[in-house]
């Protein structure tokens, strides 16, 4: 054996052992930062779920709302001013009517 050998061989050891325990260290590293990453999109992707289902009811109620409002507003008309409407009613009809005929 020469003299780098015997000098070394218990040192090498030592350094393979050491990689050896790097390598590993790393493999668990990355693991945890895969498993992290997953983690947190699917938390990013629950919380914007989240905030699109609550602005799309807000969004709801608001259209609901003013539909509510319009057919107040349509019906009070009518009952205010019922030959006026049905002089309207009867014009968007013939109108309309026309329309689709030709």
């Amino acid at each position: 054996m020469s003299d780098f050998e015997a000098a070394t061989g218990p040192e090498s050891k030592r350094v393979a052992d050491d990689v050896a325990a790097l390598i590993q260290d790393m493999a668990s590293l990355i693991k945890q930062m895969k498993e992290f990453a997953l983690r947190e999109a699917n938390r990013i992707s629950h919380d914007t779920a989240d905030k699109i289902s609550g602005r799309a009811s807000e969004l709801y109620e608001t259209v609901s709302e003013k539909g509510r409002k319009s057919a107040d507003v349509v019906t009070a008309h009518v009952e205010e001013q019922p030959l006026s409407s049905l002089l309207i009613a009867f014009a968007a009809g013939f109108i309309f009517s026309k329309i689709l005929t030709r």
